[in-house]
């Protein structure tokens, strides 16, 4: 059962934590792929600009402007090979307001960068129709080149960052709009762009930079290019679904539902007792249907044994009964000599006494089937004590798998039955399974060999005898699943008791 709801929970868990890290890889993909596409394409933006700046300034005599590389970055763009790991982290970078607008400027591009600015634009513009990227192109100081009148970008963090010889990368919404509706948007890929600020690096300076932005493409193109791997795993996810369902409905609901149906015919009084399942799915099922049939049995079991004693009883005490109030109207009447008046009075106290014992024996009954079984206790301690019959053991020493106190009662009702039939004698042997009771009384006859057990079966009625004994006895082994067998026998009686 652990390992059912086990899987029921991990079931429930995988359908949003797969959900959630589709989405996440789609969404990270989608980035990533931007991201690193952008930088490839200003890297070559950026070697044009370094080209086209390097041809146009050395005819003329002025310093190189811009940011003086240290030298740590100096060994890094100067290196003959870079490679760059992603900047952008979906889930934990934060999607920044839309890009602000350029701010208007007092200082003026060089006129280098004038020159070779329209053969720039001209690349940028053959090109954005395959790439769909827009392109900027700043000088040192973060000038537009291709604004009409000066405007600046250098305050944008991405920008200032690049203007510092690094790149500068950033999450940004189209607009103000976006940021209401920022989970569908992110999901989509429609409500932000990537942008790239690239630096151009000419003679260990950063002489202008690069600023490049995309949309990343829609969410949509990522599930139909993975739509192989996404089925996939969908179909993976149903099967597995599929599976548990159907094992929790064999392992769990059907041997349930048919123990609740069982139990309905059973209170409806269709049905007498609760018939074993083919499965129970799994053991603790099995326990407890087990443990419901035994109950179940025990129920209908004292419920026809309620029905037994209360008829019997209302037999055996209806005799005394009538006895007794016979013998008291005759002592009503009078005219009685004096030892019909004592023949009178004695069979009041006998019938008195025999319902007392019939009484005291359903209560021991009753007692010994809400007992618990007990330790095994030695077989010399459990001897009873008969007047006029003689005990043999034939092993010294043996311990019988009952209680002290248990084995004492089933012993004496059983040594109490074979003195009643006139034995003298009486031999218990052990054989470690087995304990057999032989006695050299009157023994009983074939025909009632089946009966004896029966509560208020007996063969010495006229004598006061109740039916009772052996029913305690066989009530008492009940309790440790043993089991009292007579057996035919010539001379005397033969008891076994088979314990299992």
């Amino acid at each position: 059962m652990a390992l059912a709801v086990l899987a029921v929970c991990a079931g429930l868990l995988a359908v949003p934590l797969i959900a959630i890290l589709a989405l996440q890889i789609g969404t990270t993909w989608f980035v990533h792929e931007t991201e690193s596409s952008l930088i490839k394409q200003a890297a070559i933006y950026a070697s044009a600009y370094s080209t086209a700046f390097e041809t146009e300034a050395r005819p003329d005599d002025a310093p190189v402007p811009g940011y003086y590389l240290p030298p740590d970055k100096r060994v890094f763009w100067n290196a003959e090979a870079r490679t760059f790991r992603p900047f952008l982290l979906v889930l934990g970078t934060e999607i920044e307001p839309a890009r602000p607008a350029a701010l208007p400027s007092a200082e003026t591009p060089d006129p280098r960068y004038r020159r070779f600015a329209p053969e720039l634009q001209a690349l940028e513009q053959r090109a954005s129709h395959t790439t769909l990227s827009g392109v900027i192109f700043l000088d040192f100081r973060g000038l537009d080149l291709a604004a009409d009148t000066p405007t600046s970008l250098a305050a944008v963090p991405e920008v200032h960052k690049a203007l510092s010889g690094e790149i500068g990368v950033a999450l940004r919404w189209h607009g103000q709009a976006d940021t209401s509706r920022s989970w569908l948007s992110l999901m989509r890929g429609t409500g932000f762009q990537v942008l790239v600020a690239y630096p151009v690096i000419s003679s260990n300076r950063v002489v202008g930079a690069v600023y490049i932005a995309r949309t990343p493409p829609r969410i949509e193109t990522f599930f139909i290019e993975q739509s192989t791997a996404l089925i996939l795993v969908l179909a993976v996810t149903l099967l597995g679904a599929a599976i548990m369902g159907t094992v929790l409905v064999q392992m769990v609901l059907r041997p349930i539902l048919a123990l609740r149906d069982q139990a309905r015919l059973l209170a409806g009084g269709k049905q007498t007792e609760l018939v074993p399942l083919p499965h129970y799915g799994m053991r603790e099922i099995a326990e407890l249907g087990e443990a419901v049939t035994v109950m179940a049995a025990n129920l209908s079991q004292h419920t026809r044994e309620i029905g037994i004693y209360t008829n019997h009883v209302t037999h055996e005490l209806k005799s005394p009964i009538t006895a007794i109030v016979g013998a008291a109207e005759l002592l009503e009447d009078g005219g009685l000599s004096d030892s019909e008046k004592q023949r009178l009075a004695a069979s009041i106290k006998g019938q008195g006494a025999r319902m007392a014992r019939l009484l005291d024996q359903l209560r021991e009954v009753t007692r010994s089937r809400g007992q618990s079984p007990g330790s095994p206790g030695p077989l010399d301690d459990m001897i009873p004590d008969i007047a006029g019959l003689t005990i043999t053991l034939t092993q010294r020493q043996a311990i019988l798998p009952v209680s002290t106190r248990h084995g004492e009662v089933i012993l004496t009702h059983l040594a109490q039955n074979a003195r009643n039939h006139g034995a003298d004698r009486l031999v218990l042997d052990w054989d470690g399974r087995c304990l057999r009771l032989t006695d050299n009384g009157q023994g009983f006859a074939d025909i009632d060999l089946n009966r004896l057990g029966e509560p208020f079966f007996t063969t010495r009625r006229a004598a006061g005898g109740t039916g009772l004994g052996l029913a305690i006895v066989t009530s008492i082994l009940g309790l440790y699943g043993a089991r009292l067998m007579p057996v035919a026998s010539a001379e005397g009686a033969i008891f076994e008791i088979a314990f299992p």
